[in-house]
């Protein structure tokens, strides 16, 4: 006996029927499931984000504890979990190679963050890029490590936000530092311990500072030369003679061509230049008292654009 086994394929569901060949219909069934949408793909790419994350840091205190290993040292068994009090006494104080082991471990794990090396402006954020301002201030002054030990015993903790009302006035901290500010910590307490630790060799500060900067770069993409793919520089395309290529960068990949000359890269939509001729064009065609815009009027609009921070817009009815 034949069958004939037929599928109905829906955004949402998925239908089977199985019928013999005296059209009897064997089996129907259907599947059905949410519909993809945009937020979906947000959440995934967070979610592989994250993963990337935690290999890249897994990665790195391997090979800060082959380091350590290689050095002379002994991994020990128990870590000291916060260490802020042993940080603040790596300053000036001679520690045990255990605590130095804890303190070096954390500092793998918390590196700050690089993109507020340039200092926010509080006045043109909310709570947080007050909070962010207050810290800028403190670090000409104090190391991330002091800051934090000076919160945990005003305060009760020094991790997350803290929020205390001063003279009617609510002050917001924020428990995020600079790479760059940890990065001082860390050199200040390598000087000091380097002193006190003929282990401490400048080989070894040299060697522990390069794994402790080590970031991919934002252009190189997901992949390695060992683990290729075409979402990275790494591609698993050949050239002529079998050999892998890789690319510079992977902004190519991700800009289309223009549907006008196919054989032209598009054009950025956020870049300076779309920007402009965005404004541009809205001015020539913007109709005030059925009248249209001078030059001039147009020229002091553009400059007034340029050299503000934000600019409102709105209809009067």
């Amino acid at each position: 006996m034949k069958y004939s086994v037929a599928f109905d394929i829906g955004v949402a569901s998925v239908g089977m029927a199985v019928v013999d060949e005296d059209d009897n219909i064997v089996e129907a069934v259907s599947n059905l499931f949410s519909e993809a949408d945009a937020a979906s793909n947000v959440e995934r790419r967070n979610f592989r984000g994250g993963r990337r994350l935690k290999r890249r840091q897994k990665t790195r205190i391997n090979d800060f504890k082959k380091l350590w290993k290689e050095s002379g040292f002994v991994i020990p068994d128990k870590l000291k979990i916060d260490t802020v009090v042993l940080r603040n006494k790596a300053l000036n104080k001679k520690l045990s190679t255990d605590e130095l082991y804890s303190v070096l471990l954390a500092m793998l794990k918390h590196r700050g963050i690089s993109y507020l090396d340039d200092a926010i402006d509080e006045s043109k954020g909310g709570n947080y890029a007050k909070a962010i301002a207050i810290n800028q201030r403190e670090l000409t002054e104090k190391y991330p490590c002091e800051i934090q030990l000076e919160r945990l015993e005003k305060y009760g903790k020094y991790r997350g936000d803290i929020t205390i009302l001063l003279e009617g006035e609510e002050i917001h901290y924020s428990n995020v530092f600079t790479k760059s500010a940890y990065k001082n910590e860390l050199l200040a307490i390598m000087d000091f311990q380097s002193s006190q630790n003929d282990k401490i060799t400048k080989k070894f500060v040299e060697d522990y500072i390069k794994i402790w900067e080590r970031k991919r770069e934002y252009y190189i993409g997901p992949g390695n030369e060992k683990s290729r793919t075409d979402y990275g520089i790494y591609s698993t395309r050949k050239d002529e003679n079998g050999n892998y290529v890789t690319d510079e960068n992977i902004f190519e990949k991700l800009i289309g061509k223009c549907s006008v000359y196919p054989e032209e890269f598009r054009g950025a939509g956020a870049s300076y230049t779309a920007q402009e001729f965005n404004l541009l064009n809205d001015l020539n065609n913007l109709i005030v008292n059925n009248v249209k815009l001078e030059e001039d009027e147009k020229r002091k609009i553009v400059e007034i654009v340029k050299s503000s921070n934000v600019v409102w817009s709105y209809v009067k009815i």
